[in-house]
């Protein structure tokens, strides 16, 4: 007889294992799927206010001791100007890694939770879902949260998003103190650093396309802190090698149906020169996972419906932040005319950061908290 769990969860980076702890915390027994351990995932390594609340949420608040306190966002035009903006509320920069190990640490010492390493497929059955490689498990309700190029839910996720953007990752040393993140704005390429404990610096680059005739991650590298001499001065040794890899942007037709959710980057991904990845993906995750308690408890329609709109609120401004930071990388002049329009206006830095930090969204979630309390 297949093994039956009340929610099977696939991915285990933040999202999955967001979601799969608070539906186990609210009475579900979860089986979560990853076939990976845990892989130094290539990302921009801070988490923004409304990802810190989630940690906290679920426990891990002795986490953010280890941690780099983020407070301020600091853009460099193309000029050599800056433009700072101040979050709301502290986030915080730490190494994937040491997120990873605490997040599945946190998933051990669930007795409702079980890991399976294996890569899986699922669909539907009747009722609930089927999950399988050589074995099989069903589960009445279901979570994807295996990123962009998952395809444990394929049906559900829709057509496939095409490379739009290119990113890569590597850690250096810090050749002089960075107190705030930077992001580097060019005509070809972005540079986005984050500082990390210990004097090191988290660097990521991102593209909209590769460099001519240049496919190695090294080469990518080089070329970036070419363009960008500024941010260069600030490293010293590499800790890392580079790692490069392509960035899909098509959403989903449905984030939620019928005791299915995508959470995470397989939602919708938003651009990386925001950095909120992480927190959108515990935030999502975390109102999966306590979604899913109200479907099997009430049933599906509302808990589905609830779920996207709050997607919506987490992602629609974001999205729309991002977009707007890459389109006017490639235009001096704009950048140029936004930084006066903030300098003007202090407090239009100041809603801007609110929104993008998540303090409002987070506020508006705090209402399904009492989900937490509903056992299966």
């Amino acid at each position: 007889m297949s093994p039956s769990f009340d929610l099977a969860v696939i991915g285990a980076g933040p999202a999955g294992c967001a979601a799969a702890l608070a539906a186990a915390r609210a009475g579900l027994s979860v089986a979560v799927f990853e076939p990976q351990g845990l892989p130094d995932k290539p990302c921009g390594e801070g988490i923004l206010p409304s990802g810190v609340a989630v940690l906290r949420e679920l426990g891990l608040q002795s986490l953010l001791a280890r941690a780099f306190p983020l407070t301020r966002i600091r853009y460099v035009l193309a000029s050599g100007r800056e433009v700072e903006i101040a979050l709301p509320e502290p986030g915080f920069a730490l190494e994937r890694p040491v997120l990873s190990a605490a997040l599945v640490r946190a998933l051990v010492r669930e007795s409702r939770i079980r890991v399976f390493h294996r890569r899986v497929t699922s669909r539907r059955g009747a009722p609930g879902f089927h999950l399988e490689n050589g074995e099989e498990w069903t589960a009445r309700a279901l979570i994807a949260a295996d990123g962009i190029a998952g395809e444990g839910a394929a049906w559900l996720r829709g057509s496939r998003a095409t490379p739009v953007r290119y990113g890569l990752r590597a850690r250096a040393e810090a050749r002089s103190l960075l107190e705030h993140v930077e992001v580097h704005l060019g005509r070809t390429s972005e540079v986005y650093l984050t500082p990390l404990a210990d004097r090191r610096i988290n660097v990521a680059v991102l593209r909209d396309a590769l460099p001519a005739g240049e496919r190695a991650s090294s080469a990518w590298l080089v070329s970036a802190l070419e363009e960008h001499p500024r941010a260069a001065r600030l490293l010293g040794d590499w800790i890392t090698p580079p790692e490069a890899r392509a960035l899909g942007q098509a959403r989903p037709a449905h984030v939620a149906e019928r005791g299915a959710f995508l959470a995470g980057d397989a939602a919708g991904c938003i651009d990386p020169v925001l950095g909120c990845g992480v927190a959108v993906a515990l935030g999502t995750g975390l109102m999966a996972g306590r979604a899913t308690a109200r479907v099997l408890q009430h049933g599906s329609g509302a808990p589905e419906r609830e779920y996207a709109r709050f997607v919506r609120r987490e992602t629609a401004l974001r999205r729309a932040v991002a977009d707007s930071l890459v389109f006017m990388a490639r235009h001096p002049r704009l950048q140029e005319l936004v930084a006066r329009c903030l300098q003007a206006s202090p407090s239009l830095g100041a809603i801007l950061a609110e929104k993008v930090a998540g303090r409002t969204e987070r506020r508006r979630a705090a209402s399904y908290a009492d989900i937490a309390t509903q056992a299966h």
